[in-house]
């Protein structure tokens, strides 16, 4: 089951906090997530740090105090009864395969069915380092953790003896409460990368697009580089959607199975003001000048945001499944503004 509304309908909006939630009190990011159901959104996200820096080739790209993830998933999950409760994205290298399989069935159980598991390889040299696993075998950890995570949550016996995992008739429970577990959504690219891909996508960046289209249930490409202070281009998001169409067709797969999902941190520009309340939220994370900052961000009146977003994925040649927005900064009239003029008008743009 994915998690974003059937083809031809109006798109899913779903909300990710911003970093700075949860560090002053836990208790608000859980009044936060409460809301998020109140208003008629349709899914609360959080991200997966172990480290308070995200770093990459020896620069901090951006901070990121965070609650572990599935600790807050569990709350929210307890503390809401209908939206979708996420994660984009979970850095299954990390992990054990066992571990992860039995914690999501576990979320997943208690949500009564409504966790999606964003899955990554990660990115972040300095975390792989301090957990003390070889970076260079990201990709094959996942590539061979996903199947096995997917056999697992069925709670049927599993023996498997692969390179990174060797089980014996073991079996988990109990098993995700759906069919085939949680929807598997899995990015692309990631803030340390440049996304200049004037020259075409690198032959790792290939390789990782083609697997989204083997693995997937559905695709959240990052849109912007927070170290590089830029933007993929949509054209170049196009041309990336048709690698994984490729990875799909050549496993078997029907790409129209694959949900798109649109994810991307925006600020919306409202009176007096705006734009130094937009500036103060960005530069708690964000290293670069405001200039910088609407390069590499969607900041703009309501009209501007909408625009821009669905500029974004004009060159994907179907309709987009579900927006993961990110407000920057946690003000109440953020929310409020997406709710009222954002997320109406990506609905009925989706309704087209």
């Amino acid at each position: 089951m994915n998690d974003a509304s059937p083809r031809g309908r109006e798109p899913r909006i779903h909300i990710r906090p911003s970093f700075s939630i949860g560090v002053q009190d836990v208790g608000q990011i859980l009044q936060y997530a409460e809301q998020i159901e109140r208003l008629g959104f349709d899914g609360v996200f959080v991200g997966d740090r172990m480290l308070a820096q995200a770093q990459a080739g020896g620069r901090v790209v951006y901070s990121s105090t965070m609650i572990e993830v599935t600790t807050i998933m569990a709350a929210m999950a307890a503390r809401t009864s209908r939206i979708q409760v996420g994660v984009l994205v979970y850095i299954v290298p990390y992990r054990r395969p066992l571990q992860i399989a039995k914690i999501f069935a576990s979320l997943d159980t208690l949500a009564q069915g409504r966790i999606v598991m964003g899955a990554g390889v990660g990115w972040n040299a300095k975390e792989f380092e301090a957990l003390g696993i070889d970076m260079a075998e990201r990709g094959p950890r996942f590539e061979e953790a996903i199947p096995l995570i997917r056999r697992l949550w069925s709670g049927a016996s599993v023996t498997f003896e692969g390179r990174f995992s060797k089980l014996q008739d073991v079996s988990i429970g109990p098993p995700s409460p759906r069919p085939g577990g949680p929807p598997i959504w899995m990015a692309s690219f990631a803030p340390s990368h440049s996304l200049d891909f004037s020259n075409g996508f690198s032959e790792p960046i290939r390789r990782a697009l083609l697997r989204v289209g083997r693995l997937a249930d559905g695709w959240a490409p990052l849109t912007y580089s927070a170290s590089a202070k830029r933007r993929i281009t949509p054209e170049q998001l196009g041309r990336a959607w048709g690698i994984v169409c490729e990875g799909a067709t050549a496993a078997g797969r029907d790409p129209a199975a694959i949900d798109v999902v649109h994810s991307d941190w925006i600020y919306v520009l409202d009176g007096p003001g705006a734009e130094q309340r937009a500036y103060d939220a960005v530069r708690t994370f964000f290293t670069g000048d405001w200039q910088q900052a609407l390069d590499t961000y969607i900041i703009g009146t309501p009209d501007e945001v909408v625009r821009r977003m669905l500029a974004q994925t004009a060159c994907v040649d179907r309709p987009v499944d579900a927006y993961l927005i990110t407000p920057i900064g946690n003000e109440q009239s953020q929310l409020d503004l997406i709710h009222q003029r954002v997320a109406p008008a990506l609905r009925a743009a989706g309704r087209r």
